[in-house]
Protein backbone atom coordinates (compact mmCIF):
# COMPACT_ATOMS: atom_id res chain seq x y z
CA UNK A 1 0.00 0.00 0.00
CA UNK A 2 1.00 3.76 -0.70
CA UNK A 3 1.03 5.96 2.23
CA UNK A 4 1.60 9.88 1.68
CA UNK A 5 1.88 10.98 5.10
CA UNK A 6 3.58 7.83 6.64
CA UNK A 7 6.41 5.97 5.66
CA UNK A 8 6.46 2.00 6.36
CA UNK A 9 9.33 0.01 6.34
CA UNK A 10 9.01 -3.96 6.60
CA UNK A 11 11.94 -5.76 8.02
CA UNK A 12 10.68 -8.93 9.78
CA UNK A 13 10.36 -9.18 12.58
CA UNK A 14 9.74 -5.15 12.93
CA UNK A 15 7.22 -2.88 10.97
CA UNK A 16 8.24 0.45 11.25
CA UNK A 17 5.63 3.04 11.02
CA UNK A 18 6.66 7.06 10.78
CA UNK A 19 4.60 10.01 10.97
CA UNK A 20 6.16 11.90 8.23
CA UNK A 21 4.86 15.48 8.00
CA UNK A 22 7.72 16.76 9.66
CA UNK A 23 7.03 20.62 8.15
CA UNK A 24 3.56 20.20 10.05
CA UNK A 25 5.79 18.86 13.03
CA UNK A 26 3.87 15.18 11.97
CA UNK A 27 0.67 16.91 12.87
CA UNK A 28 -2.05 14.43 12.67
CA UNK A 29 -4.47 15.16 9.81
CA UNK A 30 -7.51 13.48 9.07
CA UNK A 31 -5.95 11.26 6.07
CA UNK A 32 -2.89 11.01 8.49
CA UNK A 33 -5.34 9.34 10.83
CA UNK A 34 -6.38 6.72 8.13
CA UNK A 35 -2.64 6.00 7.02
CA UNK A 36 -1.96 5.40 10.62
CA UNK A 37 -5.06 2.86 11.13
CA UNK A 38 -4.42 1.76 7.33
CA UNK A 39 -0.38 0.78 8.20
CA UNK A 40 -1.06 -0.57 11.81
CA UNK A 41 -3.34 -3.15 10.52
CA UNK A 42 -1.29 -3.61 7.21
CA UNK A 43 1.50 -5.14 9.66
CA UNK A 44 -0.51 -6.65 12.11
CA UNK A 45 -1.76 -8.60 8.73
CA UNK A 46 1.56 -9.66 8.14
CA UNK A 47 2.77 -13.19 10.01
CA UNK A 48 6.20 -12.41 9.72
CA UNK A 49 5.67 -8.89 11.57
CA UNK A 50 5.82 -9.21 15.91
CA UNK A 51 7.06 -5.99 16.81
CA UNK A 52 5.34 -2.23 15.29
CA UNK A 53 7.45 0.34 15.77
CA UNK A 54 5.51 3.82 16.01
CA UNK A 55 7.97 6.93 15.72
CA UNK A 56 7.94 10.41 14.03
CA UNK A 57 10.26 12.51 11.14
CA UNK A 58 12.31 15.42 11.75
CA UNK A 59 12.09 17.03 15.18
CA UNK A 60 9.55 16.13 16.72
CA UNK A 61 7.55 13.11 17.10
CA UNK A 62 4.17 14.61 16.62
CA UNK A 63 2.83 17.91 17.68
CA UNK A 64 -0.96 16.61 17.70
CA UNK A 65 -4.53 17.39 15.27
CA UNK A 66 -3.86 18.92 12.80
CA UNK A 67 -6.48 21.75 13.75
CA UNK A 68 -7.08 23.19 10.49
CA UNK A 69 -9.30 20.11 10.16
CA UNK A 70 -11.43 21.44 13.23
CA UNK A 71 -14.28 22.95 11.06
CA UNK A 72 -17.63 21.44 11.05
CA UNK A 73 -20.85 22.56 8.97
CA UNK A 74 -22.81 20.09 10.96
CA UNK A 75 -22.64 18.09 14.46
CA UNK A 76 -23.16 15.11 11.75
CA UNK A 77 -19.48 16.18 10.82
CA UNK A 78 -18.59 16.89 13.80
CA UNK A 79 -19.29 13.61 15.11
CA UNK A 80 -18.19 11.42 12.21
CA UNK A 81 -14.28 13.50 12.99
CA UNK A 82 -14.88 11.97 16.56
CA UNK A 83 -15.69 8.57 15.73
CA UNK A 84 -12.67 8.65 12.58
CA UNK A 85 -10.13 9.86 15.50
CA UNK A 86 -10.63 7.95 18.23
CA UNK A 87 -11.35 4.68 15.87
CA UNK A 88 -8.11 5.20 14.20
CA UNK A 89 -5.90 6.46 17.15
CA UNK A 90 -7.53 2.66 18.89
CA UNK A 91 -5.98 0.93 16.48
CA UNK A 92 -2.90 0.83 18.18
CA UNK A 93 -4.76 -1.37 20.79
CA UNK A 94 -7.02 -3.05 18.91
CA UNK A 95 -4.19 -4.79 17.19
CA UNK A 96 -2.56 -7.95 17.94
CA UNK A 97 1.07 -6.89 17.40
CA UNK A 98 2.40 -5.35 19.89
CA UNK A 99 3.65 -1.53 19.40
CA UNK A 100 6.39 0.06 20.63
CA UNK A 101 6.39 4.21 20.53
CA UNK A 102 9.53 5.80 20.00
CA UNK A 103 9.54 9.19 21.44
CA UNK A 104 11.82 12.20 20.43
CA UNK A 105 11.14 15.94 21.14
CA UNK A 106 7.69 17.10 20.97
CA UNK A 107 4.32 14.37 21.53
CA UNK A 108 1.81 17.05 22.18
CA UNK A 109 -2.16 16.75 21.80
CA UNK A 110 -2.85 13.58 20.21
CA UNK A 111 0.68 12.96 19.68
CA UNK A 112 1.12 12.21 23.33
CA UNK A 113 -2.05 9.91 23.26
CA UNK A 114 -0.64 7.73 20.41
CA UNK A 115 2.44 7.71 22.13
CA UNK A 116 0.89 6.62 25.34
CA UNK A 117 -1.09 3.89 24.54
CA UNK A 118 1.53 1.98 22.76
CA UNK A 119 2.03 -1.13 24.76
CA UNK A 120 6.11 -0.04 25.47
CA UNK A 121 6.78 3.45 24.91
CA UNK A 122 10.68 4.44 24.73
CA UNK A 123 11.10 8.32 24.90
CA UNK A 124 14.37 10.78 24.42
CA UNK A 125 15.50 12.95 27.67
CA UNK A 126 14.69 15.39 25.12
CA UNK A 127 11.36 14.36 24.81
CA UNK A 128 8.23 16.38 25.72
CA UNK A 129 4.30 15.70 26.50
CA UNK A 130 1.36 18.02 27.05
CA UNK A 131 -2.26 17.98 26.49
CA UNK A 132 -3.25 20.95 25.60
CA UNK A 133 -6.24 20.88 23.83
CA UNK A 134 -9.22 22.43 26.31
CA UNK A 135 -6.52 25.86 25.42
CA UNK A 136 -8.48 26.18 21.97
CA UNK A 137 -11.30 24.35 23.60
CA UNK A 138 -11.07 21.01 22.90
CA UNK A 139 -10.61 17.76 24.76
CA UNK A 140 -8.43 14.61 24.72
CA UNK A 141 -9.97 12.34 23.36
CA UNK A 142 -7.75 8.99 23.61
CA UNK A 143 -7.01 10.48 26.96
CA UNK A 144 -10.38 10.74 28.61
CA UNK A 145 -10.99 7.20 28.24
CA UNK A 146 -7.44 6.02 28.71
CA UNK A 147 -5.30 8.02 31.16
CA UNK A 148 -7.37 7.65 34.04
CA UNK A 149 -6.55 3.67 33.75
CA UNK A 150 -2.97 4.63 32.70
CA UNK A 151 -1.95 6.82 35.19
CA UNK A 152 -4.72 7.47 37.57
CA UNK A 153 -7.79 9.63 37.60
CA UNK A 154 -5.91 12.73 39.53
CA UNK A 155 -2.95 12.77 37.26
CA UNK A 156 -4.64 12.86 34.26
CA UNK A 157 -7.38 15.07 35.57
CA UNK A 158 -4.24 18.02 36.11
CA UNK A 159 -2.84 17.16 32.59
CA UNK A 160 -5.69 18.26 31.22
CA UNK A 161 -7.04 21.17 32.84
CA UNK A 162 -3.72 22.64 33.56
CA UNK A 163 -2.14 21.78 29.85
CA UNK A 164 1.41 21.75 31.69
CA UNK A 165 3.98 20.24 30.09
CA UNK A 166 5.80 17.43 31.08
CA UNK A 167 9.25 16.58 30.74
CA UNK A 168 10.51 13.12 29.75
CA UNK A 169 11.25 12.11 33.40
CA UNK A 170 8.02 13.58 34.81
CA UNK A 171 6.34 11.48 31.86
CA UNK A 172 8.05 8.70 33.38
CA UNK A 173 7.36 9.37 36.79
CA UNK A 174 3.30 9.70 35.70
CA UNK A 175 3.22 5.98 33.87
CA UNK A 176 3.18 8.08 30.25
CA UNK A 177 6.58 6.37 29.84
CA UNK A 178 8.32 3.16 30.15
CA UNK A 179 11.67 4.30 29.74
CA UNK A 180 13.86 7.19 29.33
CA UNK A 181 16.90 7.34 27.18
CA UNK A 182 19.89 9.75 25.89
CA UNK A 183 18.81 11.13 22.30
CA UNK A 184 22.17 8.95 21.04
CA UNK A 185 20.20 5.84 22.77
CA UNK A 186 17.19 5.71 21.69
CA UNK A 187 17.58 3.69 18.37
CA UNK A 188 19.33 0.83 19.80
CA UNK A 189 16.99 1.44 23.40
CA UNK A 190 13.77 0.47 21.07
CA UNK A 191 15.27 -1.89 18.91
CA UNK A 192 16.65 -4.06 22.35
CA UNK A 193 13.08 -3.33 23.32
CA UNK A 194 11.43 -4.39 20.18
CA UNK A 195 13.72 -7.54 19.86
CA UNK A 196 12.81 -8.93 23.01
CA UNK A 197 9.03 -8.84 22.29
CA UNK A 198 9.84 -10.81 19.17
CA UNK A 199 11.29 -13.57 20.78
CA UNK A 200 8.46 -14.10 22.67
CA UNK A 201 5.94 -16.64 22.04
CA UNK A 202 3.38 -15.34 19.27
CA UNK A 203 0.33 -16.53 20.67
CA UNK A 204 1.46 -15.79 24.14
CA UNK A 205 2.24 -11.57 22.98
CA UNK A 206 -1.45 -11.90 20.87
CA UNK A 207 -3.16 -12.87 24.52
CA UNK A 208 -1.54 -10.56 26.65
CA UNK A 209 -2.27 -7.88 24.70
CA UNK A 210 -6.17 -8.89 23.58
CA UNK A 211 -6.62 -9.86 27.45
CA UNK A 212 -4.96 -6.48 28.68
CA UNK A 213 -7.03 -4.33 26.50
CA UNK A 214 -9.84 -5.70 26.62
CA UNK A 215 -10.38 -4.18 30.43
CA UNK A 216 -10.48 -0.57 29.06
CA UNK A 217 -13.34 0.90 28.26
CA UNK A 218 -15.16 1.94 25.19
CA UNK A 219 -14.53 4.79 23.21
CA UNK A 220 -18.48 6.02 23.17
CA UNK A 221 -18.09 8.19 25.87
CA UNK A 222 -15.03 10.20 24.32
CA UNK A 223 -16.67 10.34 20.80
CA UNK A 224 -20.12 11.53 22.46
CA UNK A 225 -18.22 14.90 24.30
CA UNK A 226 -15.79 15.16 21.25
CA UNK A 227 -18.60 15.61 19.12
CA UNK A 228 -20.43 17.69 21.84
CA UNK A 229 -17.47 20.14 21.89
CA UNK A 230 -16.51 20.81 18.27
CA UNK A 231 -19.99 21.97 17.41
CA UNK A 232 -19.55 25.00 19.94
CA UNK A 233 -18.57 28.21 19.97
CA UNK A 234 -15.90 28.43 21.88
CA UNK A 235 -14.03 25.45 19.72
CA UNK A 236 -14.51 28.37 17.06
CA UNK A 237 -13.31 30.76 19.48
CA UNK A 238 -10.36 29.02 20.57
CA UNK A 239 -9.01 27.72 16.71
CA UNK A 240 -9.20 32.04 15.79
CA UNK A 241 -7.35 32.57 19.05
CA UNK A 242 -4.47 29.93 18.13
CA UNK A 243 -4.05 30.94 14.79
CA UNK A 244 -4.45 35.14 15.54
CA UNK A 245 -1.95 35.03 18.32
CA UNK A 246 -4.17 35.78 20.94
CA UNK A 247 -6.06 34.94 24.17
CA UNK A 248 -9.40 33.44 23.52
CA UNK A 249 -12.19 35.29 24.73
CA UNK A 250 -14.56 32.20 26.20
CA UNK A 251 -18.24 32.50 25.90
CA UNK A 252 -19.04 28.64 27.53
CA UNK A 253 -21.29 28.11 24.68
Amino acid sequence: MEYQDIAFEREPPVATITLDRPERLNALAVETWAELRDALEEADADDDVRVVVLAGNGKAFCSGDDISDFEFETAGDARAYAKHILSCGLTIERIETPVVSKVHGLAHGGGCEIAAIADVTVASTEATFRLPESLVGAVPGIGLVRFPELIGLKRTRELMLTNRELDAKEAHEYGLVNEVVAPEDLDDAVAERAEGIAKTAPMSARLIKRICNSRLEDEAEAVNALSLIFTMDDVVEGMDAFFDDRDPEWTDS
